[in-house]
């Protein structure tokens, strides 16, 4: 496959490696705001330890002005399911947002530029199928400057709240009075006792409250991703490393050498993003721990200086509880093949499917369990 294109001034190539830990990158990531799943540990890991477990190569779109410093970067991966050549976004489902990383000095000359796509589509490597999700609305435009997608509504939304000080005051107006009292009468039977506390981890205690937080978990979902040893390690290595540089927060609520509950979250800027929960429902289900312990980062993550607490991706009941706002999100699909074409189809299906199932499983849940 073609390396480069060199017309028009901005230098294309397709990288399979790609220093995310170096200077470049990390200008490039600052000035364009994209987001915790563009971060350079977070991009570092995934390529280096989660695509090539799950048989992905690196399809990395770089543009370079002609003083070398980064105009955009597409994290892309190249993978075969079920005999279907899939160029895609670096989802594998760990990814809640995907979103071009773009200088936002150099983005409306990029957007301006009418050859720039097919450029890009010369560097790429053959496929049948381009799939690019989950996008949030202000993405979808980005990604359409460099490749030939169409975006469909996801069946799924993102939430989150937007708070503001005080935080009493704010979650007054923000939680429904019944919510209120509901969680109100469980947080204080939880925290009457002065041994349970809320720790934010850090470093080796944090790549092991993953593993913790993974076993709280097993059993309850279908097709839960951190039961695999390959994505259980993935999240492990970015609490470990993200934990000290202010990128991942894992928080822990225990009584006493008891551990309750744990959240894995990542933070950037003023935002937190709620990823994964697990909480020990056997000895402290009656609490409502997880919703005890949302209420409590809120709080926590506000005093931090933080003004988002993002639930991300998912539908459930409890997120509208805590305030938050729905965002539409979009897939973006392009077919460039008759193979292509006919997966799209299968691929719909299945989704169709998969979250059916999850809807039905949804439904037979007691509150504590939608926690999640």
């Amino acid at each position: 496959m073609p390396a480069a294109s060199d017309d028009h001034d901005l230098r294309i190539a397709c990288e399979k490696s790609f220093d995310f830990s170096g200077p470049d990158y990390a200008r490039l990531f600052e000035a364009a705001a994209t987001g915790a799943f563009a971060h350079p540990l977070w991009l570092d890991t995934f390529y280096a330890m989660l695509a090539p477990a799950r048989g992905a190569a690196p399809v990395i779109v770089t543009g370079r002005q002609p003083n070398g410093r980064l105009a955009f970067v597409l994290p892309l991966i190249l993978r075969r399911v079920q005999g279907i050549r899939l160029l895609e976004a670096t989802d594998l489902g760990v990814s809640d947002y995907a979103a071009p990383v773009i200088d936002p000095a150099i983005r409306p000359a990029l957007a301006a530029d009418t050859t720039l796509a097919a450029r890009i589509r010369a560097v790429l490597p053959a496929h049948d199928m381009l799939r690019l999700r989950p996008v949030r609305p202000e993405a979808v435009a980005d990604w359409r400057i460099f490749l030939a997608a169409e975006p469909q509504p996801a069946d799924f939304s993102a939430h989150a709240a937007t708070l503001t000080a005080p935080y009493a005051d704010w979650r007054r107006t923000a939680f429904s009075r019944s919510f209120q009292k509901y969680l109100d009468r469980r947080k204080k039977r939880l925290l009457k006792n002065p041994a349970v506390r809320l720790d934010r981890l850090e470093g080796p205690a944090a790549a092991d409250a993953v593993h913790r937080l993974r076993d709280l978990r097993s059993g309850r979902f279908a097709g839960d991703p951190i039961q695999t040893p390959d994505v259980a390690r993935f999240y492990a290595a970015i609490a470990e490393r993200g934990s000290g540089a202010g990128f991942c927060a894992l928080y822990r609520l225990s009584e006493g050498d008891t551990p309750i509950a744990y959240v894995f979250a990542l933070t950037t800027g003023e935002r937190l993003l709620y990823l994964l929960i697990g909480a020990d429902y056997d000895n402290f289900g009656r609490h409502s721990p997880g919703l005890v312990l949302y209420d409590l980062m809120m709080e926590d993550w506000l005093a931090r200086g933080g003004r988002i607490f993002d639930f991300t991706i998912g539908d459930e009941d409890f997120k509208a509880d805590f305030g938050t706002a729905p965002t539409p999100m979009f897939i973006l699909t392009g077919t460039p093949t008759v193979l292509g074409r006919a997966a799209r189809i299968v691929f719909a299906i299945r989704e169709k499917l998969r979250h059916m199932r999850g809807d039905m499983l949804h439904r037979t849940v007691s509150t504590k369990t939608s926690e999640t």
